[in-house]
């Protein structure tokens, strides 16, 4: 399929997006539209920078239709991605020609969230105001802009439910270094590349994907693909990969400068493009698969038994994004710690509701007190002793939690869990930071669209259920729980020691 008009010819026509692409400071991206397109460079700083981004000799001979953009922070990939999205859905083709009656040549582009998403729409409603291009749209309504050659351009947030059973003829997704990578996520971005592919598979040219981000940790299909790609020669698919200022000689080095005194790791990942080493995966899943009890997704009190059971609550308002979560565990005879019982409620709730809940089940357990840590004890504390539990604020917070759970499930036989999905993909979505000093705290992996409210719950009821009846992570004894203090080993790991 020969496109009726090019994606660098669009970029440099003042009736089309030539207003803003035009401009000197653009013209590395009118380079990369080139590769797009199959049109050789033909000036010799577009050679260089083709070499540069791509790690290859080779200059394109046809159009490039699996690309990866990894991009620095204000480098401009989004209003290019946008400029993208509008030309494959308006210009590139008359679609009706395409499909099949009744059928519409989708191009869906996908933002990390709806703040992202919402940024997108700007720039392709800005494009939009084009003359030319003005009249080409028969209806906006919402996300979705139709055109009138039998394409649409649909914006929203990452969700492979939109893509997968759609006529698409291009996919276009930004920071996807910043999407879910967990292998059972609903939309991770493995689901959504896997959506993606057949949705295009009708399309005669095989369909546009296009993905683009700034970089962030060394994991999932972003890190995966640029391990593949770049400065790989032997294949049609190209990762472009490029400092922020490569791309955008325009921002100010001095921006980059007081980024990287405020915090390096986060600044070069951000403007330099380099993966982050101060993170990593913390827990590997089949580290939890080994200590997990498939089909086993709670345990009844054994009353009667001796068992001291212990709560830990990781609370929530109810109206925000976070859950109220509730786990109970227990320490056995033979120094296994085992969860007993994980629950979750998602807002909207109303907190006295949930803790009224809650109460009922730690009857059962026989259990009288419940434990989470201080800032969440801070506005439903008073609740618990209207149904006879004591609310007890934790000296550990969920980071050291965390840090003292990894060695109960790497030691074999000590630690049992429950077959819950959501406590598996919370675990293994959980990421380790390090910080100056000799500092390391972890936490989920992305504060937009992660949770870990599940997982701290659990982890905060098995480290106080290790604990007891006075037995350190080791299985020396220390005595009273009490008086055992947390302090940091050279390797950074949490340990419980003798005060």
């Amino acid at each position: 399929m020969t496109p009726l008009i090019t994606l660098s010819r669009a970029l440099t026509d003042p009736a089309l997006f030539g207003r803003t692409f035009s401009a000197p400071s653009f013209w590395p991206w009118r380079t990369l539209s080139k590769v797009i397109d199959g049109i050789a460079p033909t000036e010799p700083r577009e050679t260089e920078l083709f070499m540069q981004c791509t790690g290859r000799t080779q200059l394109p001979i046809q159009p490039v239709r699996r690309l990866i953009l990894l991009a620095g922070r204000r480098a401009g990939k989004d209003r290019f991605m946008s400029a993208v999205a509008v030309w494959r859905a308006a210009l590139c083709a008359d679609w009706r020609k395409h499909i099949s009656a009744g059928e519409q040549a989708v191009v869906i582009l996908l933002g990390a969230d709806k703040k992202q998403a919402a940024i997108l729409r700007r720039y392709c409603e800005g494009l939009l105001q084009a003359a030319l291009l003005a009249q080409e749209i028969t209806r906006s309504t919402g996300d979705v802009i139709e055109f009138r050659n039998g394409s649409s351009l649909e914006i929203a947030t990452n969700d492979a439910r939109l893509v997968r059973g759609r006529s698409a003829i291009a996919v276009l997704g930004s920071e996807c270094c910043h999407w879910r990578t967990d292998e059972h996520a609903a939309s991770s971005d493995e689901e959504v590349v896997g959506a993606a592919t057949p949705s295009m598979a009708m399309c005669p040219d095989g369909g546009l994907l296009m993905l683009g981000s700034s970089v962030y940790s060394k994991r999932g299909y972003m890190y995966r693909k640029w391990k593949e790609l770049h400065g790989n020669g032997n294949t049609d698919d190209i990762c472009w990969f490029a400092p922020s200022r490569v791309m955008n000689p325009k921002l100010s080095a001095s921006v980059i400068d007081r980024a990287l005194e405020e915090d390096a790791a986060k600044a070069r990942a951000e403007f330099l493009n380099a993966w982050r080493e101060d993170i990593s995966d913390f827990i590997p899943i089949d580290v939890i698969d080994a200590v997990t009890d498939f089909g086993v997704s709670e345990r009844p009190p054994l009353l009667g038994s001796g068992i001291n059971y212990i709560a830990w609550c990781d609370a929530a308002g109810g109206t925000g994004r976070d859950s109220f979560a509730l786990a109970i565990a227990h320490r056995n005879k033979d120094r296994t710690v085992v969860l007993d019982l994980v629950r979750e409620r998602k807002p909207r709730f109303i907190a006295s509701a949930v803790v009224a809940e809650f109460a009922t089940i730690l009857r059962q357990y026989k259990i009288t007190e419940i434990h989470g840590d201080a800032f969440a004890g801070g506005f439903h504390a008073d609740l618990w002793p209207d149904h006879k539990i004591k609310f007890k604020p934790a000296e550990r917070s969920t980071s050291e939690n965390y840090l003292a759970l990894l060695p109960l499930l790497t030691q074999p036989g000590r630690t049992r869990l429950l077959h819950d999905h959501t406590l598996r993909h919370q675990l293994a979505g959980l990421e380790r930071r390090a910080h100056s000093g000799d500092r390391e705290s972890v936490s989920h992996a992305n504060a937009q669209s992660a949770h870990d409210d599940v997982a701290a719950a659990a982890a905060g009821a098995l480290v106080l259920a290790a604990s007891r009846p006075g037995y350190n992570m080791s299985g020396d004894w220390i005595g009273n729980l009490e008086r055992a203090t947390f302090s940091r080993s050279l390797w950074g790991m949490p340990m419980v020691m003798r005060p």
